[in-house]
């Protein structure tokens, strides 16, 4: 998986246009780009004297230990960011709490705690070695049979949001007056999915712990916000776009969502277990729509359940607010100034991180197999797994 991270200098990046066309290399010295990249075993690689799922386990504990920035002066990785997350800014815990021992499924005599560098389940007759990343879940995910497409998903999508936090997190121990400055736009909308929904707890407890620290130091909240290109709602956008002038938010409330998006019963928790934002329609001054995931500020959850009235109406709950949320009119004014014609709906950040990213069909392969004899400890002249006699894993 490869992740990407792209710092862009607004002011300098619009100044890049000059008579009407834009100068490359002023737009490239308005950027900086980040990528973090790893290696997973699939469901035909296992480390030595380990089963398939133990071997995700230990694979991706390590992935995301060796994975992370050092654009704040010493190395945050991704662990370091799941720590912090389970703490409050600034900070990282010593230890977590996991839901169960991923081996034995016991939930333990004593809690079952694990520090950054790993630990050993607590209940006596097992032992087996425990790891931070467990918290996330993903392993229940993995199948002996398949291409564990959906695991290494999830493993990408919590990467990208922690790799989001490493940021954040970066600026406010060394320059916490910056993070007002600083819009920070992630792709896909504020929430995780699946084995890692649980961690939207820890992310909107990050975020208004975050808030409330910095409103001690008379310090505005960063702007945040996701941009989502593709599902249902971006679906639903484009039908009813026409209907929202340009230059204008639509607040979907939950009623309005079960009804007309998801098919579910207007009294349905939209939102409940997943989403640390909410989402927004915004229709730009040019006439492309965008959906927007933003967050409450100074916190609390995005979306609460339908208080319904005698009269079969819905009141509007806190969460349906603009009030709420005080960063979203600059949030979207800043978009406007950032679209481009790459794609439809698109802006510059998120394109920017997508070409840092991606890697393109030509060189793609051969990228891609040196990622994977390097995390393989293959030799860079094999040509086949057959021809070698693997150091640290196994192949079926």
């Amino acid at each position: 998986m490869q992740i990407a991270g792209v710092y862009v200098d607004i002011l300098r990046f619009l100044q890049a246009n000059e008579t009407g066309l834009v100068d490359a290399r002023k737009l490239e010295k308005a950027q900086i780009t980040q990528t973090v990249n790893s290696v997973l075993p699939g469901s035909n690689v296992f480390v030595k004297g380990a089963t398939g799922i133990d071997s995700w386990r230990m694979e991706c504990a390590q992935a995301f230990s060796e994975a992370g920035i050092s654009d704040f002066g010493t190395k945050f990785s991704l662990i370091d960011a799941l720590m912090t997350i389970h703490e409050r800014p600034g900070a990282a815990a010593t230890e977590i709490t996991l839901s169960k021992c991923p081996t034995c499924g016991s939930a333990g005599l004593t809690p079952q705690t694990v520090m950054q560098t790993g630990g050993k389940c607590s209940e006596p007759l097992c032992g087996a070695s425990l790891y931070a990343t467990d918290v996330l879940r993903i392993y229940e995910d993995y199948t002996k049979d398949g291409e564990n497409i959906r695991a290494l998903n999830q493993c990408m999508n919590i990467a990208e949001r922690l790799l989001l936090v490493s940021y954040i997190d970066g600026f406010y121990r060394h320059s916490a007056a910056r993070l007002s400055q600083g819009l920070f736009v992630t792709d896909g909308p504020l929430a995780v999915y699946g084995t890692t929904a649980p961690m939207k707890s820890r992310f909107l407890r990050y975020w208004e712990l975050l808030c409330a620290e910095l409103e001690k130091r008379d310090i505005a909240p960063p702007l945040l916000v996701g941009i989502e290109k593709k599902g249902n709602f971006c679906d639903h956008a484009r039908a009813i776009q026409k209907h929202i002038p340009n230059g204008y938010v639509m607040m979907l409330d939950t009623p309005y969502v079960n009804e007309y998006i998801n098919n579910e019963r207007p009294d349905h928790f939209y939102g409940k277990d997943e989403f640390y934002g909410r989402r927004f329609f915004y229709k730009t001054t040019t006439g492309e729509i965008l959906v927007v995931t933003v967050p409450r500020v100074p916190g609390g959850h995005p979306y609460e359940k339908p208080r319904q009235l005698l009269d079969g109406s819905f009141q509007r709950t806190a969460a349906e607010e603009f009030t709420s949320y005080p960063t979203l009119r600059v949030t979207l004014e800043t978009l406007d100034l950032l679209q481009t014609r790459l794609y439809p709906n698109a802006v510059i950040p998120v394109a920017l991180a997508h070409s840092a990213s991606s890697l393109p069909l030509g060189t793609g392969r051969s990228v891609l197999t040196l990622l994977a004899q390097q995390g393989l400890r293959m030799p860079r002249d094999s040509v086949s797994l057959s021809q070698f006699k693997p150091q640290r894993y196994g192949h079926r």
